[in-house]
C-alpha cells in the first residue's frame, strides 16, 4: 500500500514550489537545518506577532515544520552539490514529507480496516477509493500541514480502537505517544483528548482497574508531546502556553454561525466535501450498516470527529481559505471513508442488486478520480486568482475595510472568497475543467473566456488576461525545461510504477491477500 501510493503520487507530482501557508513551514525547516533556529524572515500571517529576540516565527505546529526537515536537508545538500539547478528542485524536496505522510496514511487505513473485521477485498478497495478519489490525492501534492495532521489523526484513531478492544500497558502507552504526535501536528486536536477518554470509559467501564491503569500509561505517553509543545512555544514566543495562534492572529475569528459553517462544508457549491471527495457518498450510504454491525467504530467516529468539526464550523474561515475543497476536513477523510467498506463486499456476487451496486461504486470511483485529476492539474491558486479577477470586473471590488484582519489585507476573508465558496459561476471543479481544456490546446484568454462558466450568467467579456496567462498545468514533466520534457515524462510514467507491487495489489483487490 505504501509503495504503491507513493509511486502514484510521485508520478503525478506538480512543479509548484511552496506557496501561502506552506512558505513559513518550509522556511522554518530550512533555517532549522541551516542555523538550528525556527526563525523566519517572512511575517506570516500578516498580523503575526514578533517572537523572541525580535524574530518572526511560524505559527504552525511543531510537526508541521519538522515534517519538512528531510526535504530541507536534501535541498541544502543539493544547493552545495549543484547550486545552479538546486532551486528548480524545490518542488520535489518540499513535497517529500507530505508525500510520505499521505502514503503512510493509506497504509494505516488499510491495516485499520483489516483489524476491525473487514476482509482483504473490502480493505483494499476502500483504500484505493480513498487514495485516488478523495482530496487526499491533491493534498499529498501540497507542502501544507494537512497530510501530517491526517496521518497523525488516522494513527490516533487506530490506536484508540486497539486500546478499547485489547487494553494493555503497551496499547495505552502507544495511544499516548500517538496523541503526542497529534497535538503537535496542530494544537487544536487537544479537543480530541476528552472525547477519547469518554470512548474508553464507554468501552471499558466494566473493566475499571484496567481502565484506570491504562489512563495512567496513556498520560505517560502523552507527556513527551506536551513537553515538546511547551518548549516549542517558549522557543518562539517566550511562553510555554502561547502557541502563536491566540491573541491578534485569530481574534474575532470564532464567531461563525455553526449551521452555516457545517452547511458550507457539506453542501456549498464551492466547498462541499461530497463534491470534492465523491467516494464519501458511499460512506454516507454505508453508515447505517456500520452502526448496526460495528457500533464501536461509529461511536469512535462521532466522539472524535464531532468536536473538531463543530469547532471549525465556528471559524469564519471554515472553508480552509485557498485550497481544494474543505481544507479543514482533510484530516477526517480517511476515518469518514470507513463506512464505505460496508458496501464493497460481503453481498451476493450475482443478481440485479449486485450489478447495480457495482455500477454505482464504479461511477463514484471514476467521479472521484476525475475530480482529483482536475485538482492536481493546476495549483488551486490559479483558478482562485481567475475567479477573483472575474469577481472584481463583474460583481465589483469588495470593501474589506471591516474584515477581522483590517487594516491588514485579507485575501481569505468572506469579501474575497464568497464567489468561490457559494456561486456556481466560479465553482472550482468546473473551473479547472474549463481551464484544462483551453490550456491543453494553447488558447489565449479571449478564446477561453467565451465559454467560461460565468458566461451562462452574463454576456460581458471579463478581462482575465493577467490571471489566465499566469496559470499553468502543474505536472513536473510538463513544466520542466522543454528539452527535458520527454525523458522526464518517460521516467515518470514508465520507470516509477515499476516499483509498485502489482501482484500484491491484484491479490488484495480480488480478496486473496495472505
Amino acid at each position: 500500500m505504501f509503495v504503491g501510493f507513493l509511486c502514484l503520487y510521485l508520478v503525478t507530482l506538480g512543479f509548484t514550489p511552496p506557496r501561502g501557508d506552506a512558505i513559513p513551514m518550509w522556511d522554518a525547516a530550512l533555517n532549522l537545518v541551516r542555523h538550528g533556529s525556527f526563525a523566519i524572515d517572512l511575517r506570516w500571517p500578516n498580523n503575526a506577532p514578533l517572537g523572541r529576540n525580535g524574530h518572526y516565527y511560524p505559527v504552525a505546529a511543531l510537526l508541521a515544520c519538522l515534517v519538512h526537515v528531510p526535504g530541507a536537508a536534501l535541498q541544502l545538500a543539493l544547493g552545495k552539490l549543484a547550486p545552479a539547478s538546486a532551486e528548480s528542485l524545490v518542488f520535489f524536496t518540499s513535497e517529500i514529507g507530505p508525500l510520505a505522510c499521505a502514503a503512510l496514511t493509506l497504509a494505516l487505513c488499510h491495516r485499520l480496516l483489516l483489524e476491525n473485521g473487514y476482509d482483504e477485498r473490502q480493505a483494499a478497495w476502500t483504500t484505493l477509493l480513498l487514495g485516488t478519489g478523495t482530496t487526499i490525492l491533491v493534498y499529498a501534492h501540497r507542502p501544507y500541514s494537512e497530510m501530517v495532521q491526517t496521518v497523525c489523526f488516522t494513527a490516533f484513531f487506530r490506536e484508540l480502537l486497539r486500546a478499547g478492544e485489547r487494553p494493555s500497558r503497551g496499547a495505552f502507552l502507544r495511544l499516548g505517544l500517538v496523541a503526542s504526535l497529534l497535538v503537535n501536528s496542530k494544537n487544536l486536536y487537544l479537543v480530541c483528548l476528552p472525547s477519547a477518554a469518554l470512548y474508553l470509559f464507554v468501552r471499558l467501564r466494566a473493566r475499571r482497574p484496567e481502565l484506570l491503569s491504562g489512563v495512567g500509561w496513556a498520560a505517560l505517553g502523552l507527556a513527551p508531546g506536551l513537553l515538546a509543545l511547551a518548549l516549542y512555544n517558549y522557543v518562539r514566543w517566550g511562553s510555554i502556553t502561547n502557541s502563536g495562534y491566540g491573541g491578534a492572529v485569530t481574534a474575532g475569528f470564532w464567531r461563525e454561525n455553526v449551521f452555516f459553517g457545517i452547511w458550507g462544508q457539506l453542501f456549498s457549491p464551492g466547498r462541499s466535501v461530497f463534491l470534492f471527495s465523491p467516494p464519501l457518498v458511499l460512506a454516507l450510504l454505508g453508515f447505517r450498516r456500520l452502526v448496526a454491525r460495528r457500533p464501536h467504530l461509529a461511536l469512535a467516529m462521532g466522539l472524535l470527529l464531532g468536536p473538531v468539526v463543530l469547532l471549525y464550523a465556528r471559524y469564519l474561515f471554515w472553508s480552509g481559505d485557498w485550497g481544494w475543497g474543505p481544507r479543514y476536513l482533510v484530516f477526517a477523510v480517511p476515518v469518514l471513508m470507513i463506512p464505505a467498506a460496508e458496501l464493497l463486499g460481503g453481498g451476493p456476487p450475482h443478481g440485479r442488486a449486485a450489478r447495480a451496486a457495482r455500477a454505482g461504486c464504479a461511477i463514484v470511483f471514476l467521479a472521484g478520480v476525475a475530480v482529483q485529476g482536475l485538482g492536481t492539474a493546476f495549483y488551486w491558486d490559479d483558478f482562485i486568482a481567475i475567479s477573483r479577477q472575474v469577481q472584481y470586473h463583474w460583481l465589483g471590488r469588495p470593501d474589506s475595510s471591516g474584515s477581522p484582519l483590517a487594516p491588514y489585507p485579507c485575501f481569505s476573508c468572506f469579501e474575497e472568497l464568497y464567489a468561490v465558496q457559494w456561486l456556481p459561476a466560479t465553482q472550482p471543479i468546473e473551473g479547472h475543467w474549463w481551464l484544462l481544456r483551453h490550456k491543453l490546446v494553447g488558447d489565449d484568454w479571449k478564446t477561453a473566456e467565451k465559454d467560461a462558466p460565468w458566461s451562462r450568467y452574463t454576456s460581458l467579456t471579463l478581462d482575465i488576461a493577467q490571471s489566465y496567462d499566469h496559470a499553468e498545468i502543474d505536472w513536473w514533466p510538463w513544466l520542466a525545461p522543454r528539452g527535458s520534457r520527454l525523458p522526464l515524462a518517460l521516467l515518470s510514467v514508465l520507470v516509477l510504477p515499476v516499483l509498485v507491487p502489482w501482484r500484491l495489489w491484484g491479490r488484495a483487490l480480488r480478496g486473496q491477500g495472505s
